[in-house]
């Protein structure tokens, strides 16, 4: 068997092979535009504890960057430490919890000039544990609070 290779030049192979640029680019300009509707320039200012299942909400504000404190089944819960847990001061007389208070002064004294708190918690931790929480907030000086909620 005789195998003959063939030699082609630089000017056949580009006579050959045309790609289509319009095509191309039909094509390419689709792709961003698909990529720039879907950027979202926000990002996740929150994430939500994976253990809480959030309330539903219709309201159409976007979050704003906070500090974050948990409220969950057990306990009170801020960057990741736990400041009181909720059996300690659910039966109290006393709205104010004692060790979120103080955890809630140094961060202010720290930081200085009043910030946000976002409270978040599961739909069924009773209020009155939330109310405590918020009280405490309020008495530390951090009057602008909200709860997290999953919009609806």
């Amino acid at each position: 068997m005789n195998l003959h290779k063939k030699k082609f030049s630089a000017a056949v192979i580009s006579d050959i092979i045309k790609p289509q640029m319009t095509s191309l680019i039909d094509i390419l300009t689709l792709l961003l535009v698909f990529l720039i509707q879907s950027f979202n320039a926000e990002g996740t200012l929150i994430t939500p504890s994976s253990d809480l299942e959030l309330p539903l909400s219709s309201s159409k504000q976007p979050p704003v960057p906070s500090m974050m404190i948990e409220i969950t089944h057990d306990a009170v819960i801020a960057e990741g430490k736990q400041l009181a847990s909720n059996i300690s001061f659910a039966a109290s007389p006393d709205l104010l919890v004692s060790s979120v208070y103080a955890w809630l002064s140094r961060q202010k004294s720290a930081d200085g000039g009043p910030k946000r708190i976002v409270i978040q918690c599961d739909r069924e931790i009773e209020f009155n544990i939330v109310k405590r929480v918020m009280y405490t907030c309020s008495k530390a000086g951090f009057t602008d609070f909200s709860v997290l909620v999953i919009e609806d």
